[in-house]
Formats: C-alpha cells, structure tokens, sequence
C-alpha cells in the first residue's frame, strides 16, 4: 500500500536550510511599507527565507501588526498603539505618501495579526515580534486557533512574552543587543526552552556571536541593510540568519543593474538612506523620463534636520568596475543659496556617506555640481573630505535639464556637464580608489532630481 509523502512544515524547511537564512524584517522595510499585508506577500513573492513581523496588544485585546509605540509614523491616525483598539485598525489606513513613497497608494490598512496569519500563513515562516506585554500570549493564542504552529516563530525582548510560546512548542527568539546576556547564562536559555538568539549587528561581536552559537544557540544578526556590514560578520557558519530591511541586495547573488528604474515609481533594492534623516527616502515624479528627488528646501523634513544634508544610495549599480562611466540627467529645482549642491558620492564599498560626520567613515570621492555652476571634486578618506579639484562653469538655471557624464579611468575622474558651454569639463588626476565603489545621490539646501542614470 503506498504511503503519502509528508509535507514538511515551512519553519520545519527553514531549519533543514543551509545558512545563513535571509528574513525580511518587517516585511522588507526598504521595499514596501513596513508590516503591511502588502510588504509581507512581497516578501513571499520574491523567495525571502522568512518574515519578521512586528505585533502589539492593544486595548481590547486585538493585536495590530505595527512596530512603534505610536501608529503616526507609519498611519494616517495618531496615538499610542497599546491604547487604541481593533476598531482604529480597521478604519486606520497607511499614508504612503507621504512617510513611503508618494506613488504608493493611501489606502493600505493596518492589518492586524489574524489577517496576517490567514493571508500568508503556511507560505512563508514567520517571525512574529511581540513588543509589548501580553502581546506574546495574544499571538500564540491566535496562532493556536490557526493551527500555525508549524509555521512560526515568537520573538521578543524578555523572556516574559516567550513563555505562551515555549508551554505551545512553538520556537523562540530572545532578543539582547549586544548577545552577552545579563542574569541569563546561554545554557540557561536553551534549557529554559528557547533555541534562538537576536543580537544587533553593530553591538555585538565576533567573538559573542561564535560563543553563543557554540553554546547551541541559532544566532540571527539585525539589521543589517549594507553588504559592508554583513562581510563584516563572522563567515564560519556561526550566523544562523541575517535580519535585513533588504535582504535580497545585501546577500548580493544579484548582478548589478546598469540603469535606473525610477519609472517603478518605488524604491528598488540597494537604495538606503542615511541614518540622520529618519526614513526619508526621496520622492518619485512620473512622466518621461521619471524622475526620483530629494528635497531640502521645502518646509519641514528633511531640511530641518542634519543641516540640510541627505542622501540616498544607489547601490543597485555597484560594485561599479574600476574604469566607468555614468550619466544622468538631472533638475535642480530650488536651491537656498548659489553654493548649494547636487552631489554624487563614490563610495568604496557601500558605507553611508554624510557630510555632517558619522561613525561610518568611508573612502571615495563625493562630486559636488552647485548651482552657481561650480564643479568640486573631493578626495574622502575615512569620511573626511579634501578637495581635490574644482571649476567654474556657467550657473544652473532653476527647473531646466541638464546631463552629466562622470568618467573614472585608471588615473583620472573626468566630470563634464555635455549641454554646458566650455569651460564645462574638470579633469582630476588622482587614483586612490578604483574598484568596489558604490555610488550615492544627495543633496546639500537643494531640491534636486535625477534620470536616465546609466553605467557603461
């Protein structure tokens, strides 16, 4: 008599994986809006490993699919998440628009976690972040009425939430920043039923990570959203998973893309911003060609914050070789004063570049075009800029097109606005960096926009 084959269970089939596994933190923060419905079907669609969600008790019981202590970040409506009931999430709709991107459409619903659970549960493993008290009772309960058992994990930040989960069988995570554990030994936490450990990236260490994982502990690293970071992590298997808003560019199994698809009219992979500016991201303008921008000019974020520096990267279009070149059309449509700039950084490796300062540090050239039509080439070496070249061309009328072609060669960087009258082209000779360069677009008191970005 023939026998049926079993059905392994999707958390069953992410453990018999070989590592590191890539989850998409709430949902692939940078692609979609975070903890949506939308975002986490996204995340199934494009093959992630798992999802990490994030879930909070509110007053009646329910439990909203939302991160912050407050909805107005990522909603339309306004108050503290533990406070609002199933009613608010119901009516409450994600305004992409304006913290997203504003092509996105306005109408995304806060979901919450039974939703979630009956559209994508048994898909897709997922990591269920339990963030505030009882949260970890609720979604095991909900969990258990769905017969997802076999399908999820709980995460949390205190083993208080994880106790639903472990009495259920239901794996566990217990996140601890930097993995050192305080009042917990790491033998204590398996025999206590908990098999997985979250630690932040940028907290822990080498070291930890092996010593947890030796112990017996499945570690997952968050969040890691730069190649440069997660190369940075042990490579020896001690890595279980990397917890990423991005996982897709990070792993880098992709080829890089020689063109821009700004016409998507959404953020595409390997396009993070800088921490000093929150979540702000830029903005996208149909037409053709398409348009992506970043405005700091115009009242309210980002121009009051980081003094009036953002910056975005486009690292879809690295590692870039170590002889290219790159052309873009690009408007500057507002300015605050004559010096203020469009700037491409050429980043050696894909470290985030502020001219405010920060702890990345990076090496690369950042190009400076300024309204008053000087072209400024700077050396950056551990994040501190010299400048290196500069030229006077004609000044940049507002709101009209212009094109520039940045050449790098073995010993030059060549920067040429084509539509300009001579003096229009700057010749640097310097080659500190080639090779491995990842390029960012920013803006300093300036509202600018770029097109038809092409590597060749």
């Amino acid at each position: 008599m023939a026998t049926q084959a079993c059905t392994v269970s999707p958390w069953a089939a992410l453990e018999a994986q070989t590592g590191p596994r890539w989850i998409a933190h709430r949902g692939a923060a940078f692609l979609a809006p975070e903890n949506t419905i939308e975002a986490v079907r996204m995340s199934a669609a494009l093959n992630a490993d798992a999802v990490e969600i994030d879930v909070y008790k509110v007053a009646d019981g329910g439990l909203f699919v939302m991160h912050d202590t407050t909805v107005d970040r990522t909603s339309n409506i306004s108050g503290n998440t533990a406070s609002l009931t199933t009613p608010a999430a119901l009516r409450g709709r994600i305004d992409a628009g304006s913290w997203f991107a504003n092509s996105w459409p306005s109408d995304l619903r806060i979901p919450l976690f039974a939703d979630v659970l009956a559209d994508v549960g048994g898909t897709i493993p997922i990591i269920v972040h339990c963030n505030n008290s009882g949260s970890g009772a609720a979604a095991v309960a909900e969990i258990l009425r769905q017969e997802m058992e076999q399908a999820v994990c709980i995460m949390a930040w205190g083993e208080s939430e994880l106790i639903a989960a472990r009495a259920a069988g239901i794996p566990t995570v217990l996140l601890d920043s930097d993995g050192i554990l305080s009042g917990q030994t790491y033998a204590g936490l398996l025999a206590a039923g908990t098999g997985y450990l979250g630690v932040d990236y940028s907290q822990t260490s080498a070291a930890t990570i092996q010593a947890a994982a030796a112990a017996g502990l499945r570690v997952m690293a968050y969040t890691v959203n730069r190649r440069a970071h997660y190369a940075a992590l042990p490579q020896d298997g001690s890595v279980w998973a990397v917890i990423s808003d991005d996982p897709w560019y990070v792993r880098g199994t992709g080829p890089m893309r020689t063109t821009s698809l700004f016409g998507a009219g959404t953020f595409f992979h390997g396009m993070p911003g800088i921490s000093d500016v929150g979540d702000y991201r830029g903005f996208f303008q149909p037409g053709s060609p398409a348009w992506w921008g970043l405005d700091a000019v115009t009242a309210g974020p980002p121009d009051a914050r980081n003094g009036g520096y953002s910056s975005v990267g486009h690292h879809y279009l690295g590692p870039l070789p170590a002889e290219f070149a790159m052309d873009f059309d690009f408007i500057l449509d507002g300015v605050d004063y004559p010096s203020a700039s469009l700037q491409v950084m050429l980043g050696l490796g894909d470290l985030q570049y502020d001219d405010q300062g920060g702890t990345a540090n990076p090496n690369g050239y950042n190009i400076l075009i300024r309204q008053s039509g000087t072209i400024d080439v700077y050396r950056v070496t551990s994040g501190t800029p010299t400048k290196i070249g500069t030229l006077a061309t004609a000044a940049i009328s507002l709101g009209t097109t212009q094109h520039l072609r940045i050449q790098v060669t073995a010993t030059q960087i060549i920067v040429t606005r084509t539509d300009a009258a001579a003096p229009n082209s700057l010749t640097v000779t310097n080659s500190s960096y080639r090779g491995g360069m990842y390029p960012s677009f920013g803006i300093r008191d300036a509202r600018a926009r770029w097109a038809n970005v092409a590597i060749t």
